[in-house]
């Protein structure tokens, strides 16, 4: 049985805050769009904008954008459900539409659509009825078939429009002398008929096109520049930044922390993996973030401090030795550039993951560890110095998850794992008991027991990242 709940009951939430809404094309595909199988394209009257985004956040819907495709008076929702099914609202304030690329006409049409819906039959959502449905399709297949470029990606995709058309099951006679916009010299040369759909005449669509000129939103002389602009950055981003969907108020770094074995790196995979399929996603690991050449290196310039066992029970008082001295403060330093690369990527919009989180409390996990005495040489003081203000300087986090679970199932855990360098069962034992009141850097932090069965965990813990996502 299809889910149809999520999205129906939103839409139902609407009609009960007296807010109207009309999906006004694409109607073909409804059914697919309820389940989650594509977007639903919904029209909202601007006067109701600032209600109903207050409405669909407190309903757990987040606000994104299109970095390479931003439009006034539209906006991309998405949320999802107990499954952990994605459902995507395309929502527009006012009429803009026109070439895939630009959507550079804000039409009259806002009375228009909401005069002429109807309830669908199955699930009892508002569309347009037949006649202004065929209506919006010519005018929306004209409007694309008046330049090259727009001709050129209309063509890719003349075969769904040709359904979408099909669906509308409409004499064209119907739709003269309908609407604002009057159509009656331009159905001859649209390329439609009843039953069929061909691109339509050039100088037809070129015709229609200067008689709505006064509903441009932009300068009909920038046209041009735009087409090429809109080109390469789609090239740049496909090829190059590849990015998705961004938060157009701002990201958040959430970072997942825990003892050795809690199974950070996991439920990292899983998180990326959920909200990598519409979001900007972007992930960094600060327990080690050298990358793997430097990290081989600093392990080897430390390699006696790395096969001593015995240095995760030495006292915490003990004077640090000169090499782990120096492989520490590089780490520190490396930490606090990752740490504000992760920032900065939050800032652009994006939703950044981060294996571990660095603290200020000496001598715990991801924490400053020089210890300096009596002893220590200039050098040492000098490492432990800038370790010092590295850690001072390191930003907090937005959300630490810190994983908890019992010591048991930490080192079973462990010995699962297929990892190089694998620790012992006695160094599992004292990270873990060294690390269990860990305290990152972070405005918020949320303990999270993850010592139960896995599909459960996960589930819980996304949807708590996905509530301070939306919260943010």
């Amino acid at each position: 049985m299809l889910n149809r709940g999520k999205l129906v009951g939103f839409l139902c939430t609407l009609d009960i805050e007296c807010i109207p809404y009309v999906s006004w094309k694409n109607n073909h595909e409804l059914q697919h769009s309820i389940c989650g199988e594509s977007d639903i394209d919904i029209y909202i009257p601007h006067e109701y904008r600032s209600l109903f985004l207050n409405l669909a956040v407190q309903k757990g819907w987040l606000c994104v954008e299109n970095p390479v495709a931003r439009y006034p008076w539209i906006t991309h929702l998405y949320t999802h459900d107990d499954t952990m099914k994605w459902f995507h609202l395309h929502v527009y304030f006012k009429v803009i539409t026109g070439e895939s690329w630009l959507k550079e006409y804000q039409l009259p049409l806002e009375r228009l659509l909401i005069d002429n819906r109807t309830r669908s039959e199955m699930d009892g959502v508002w569309i347009l009825n037949s006649q202004a449905q065929a209506y919006l399709f010519a005018i929306r297949h004209l409007l694309k078939g008046g330049s090259i470029i727009s001709r050129l990606l209309y063509r890719k995709e003349i075969l769904s429009y040709r359904n979408e058309w099909v669906s509308c099951d409409t004499n064209l006679n119907s739709i003269r002398n309908y609407g604002p916009i009057k159509l009656n010299t331009y159905i001859s040369g649209s390329g439609l008929t009843s039953t069929e759909i061909s691109m339509p005449r050039l100088f037809t669509a070129l015709r229609l096109r200067l008689s709505v000129i006064p509903f441009l939103r932009i300068s009909p002389w920038s046209l041009p520049v735009r087409r090429i602009n809109s080109l390469f950055q789609r090239i740049l981003n496909r090829f190059l930044f590849r990015r998705k969907k961004i938060i157009p108020t701002g990201g958040l770094v959430i970072a997942i922390s825990g003892v050795d074995g809690a199974g950070k790196s996991t439920m990292l995979n899983e998180a990326h993996k959920f909200f990598s399929g519409f979001l900007t996603v972007k992930r960094y690991n600060l327990g080690r973030p050298q990358g793997k050449i430097l990290e081989a290196v600093r392990k080897g310039f430390n390699r006696k401090q790395q096969v001593n066992k015995d240095s995760f029970t030495q006292a915490n008082n003990s004077i640090t030795p000169l090499k782990k001295s120096v492989s520490v403060t590089v780490l520190a330093l490396l930490r606090l550039r990752k740490a504000r690369k992760a920032v900065s990527d939050a800032k652009r919009g994006y939703l950044v993951l981060v294996d571990r989180w660095p603290t200020n409390e000496l001598n715990k996990m991801d924490g400053p560890s020089i210890v300096t005495g009596p002893g220590s040489g200039k050098l040492q003081q000098f490492c432990a110095s800038v370790e010092h203000w590295a850690y001072s300087r390191m930003p907090l986090v937005d959300v630490c998850f810190f994983l908890e679970l019992p010591l048991e199932v930490a080192l079973e855990r462990n010995r699962l794992r297929v990892k190089e360098g694998k620790e012992t069962d006695e160094e599992i034992v004292a990270r873990f008991n060294q690390n269990q009141h860990n305290s990152p850097l972070s405005c918020k932090i949320v303990t999270f027991d993850n010592g139960g069965e896995f599909s459960v965990n996960l589930k819980q813990l996304l949807a708590m990242i996905w509530n301070e996502v939306v919260s943010h």
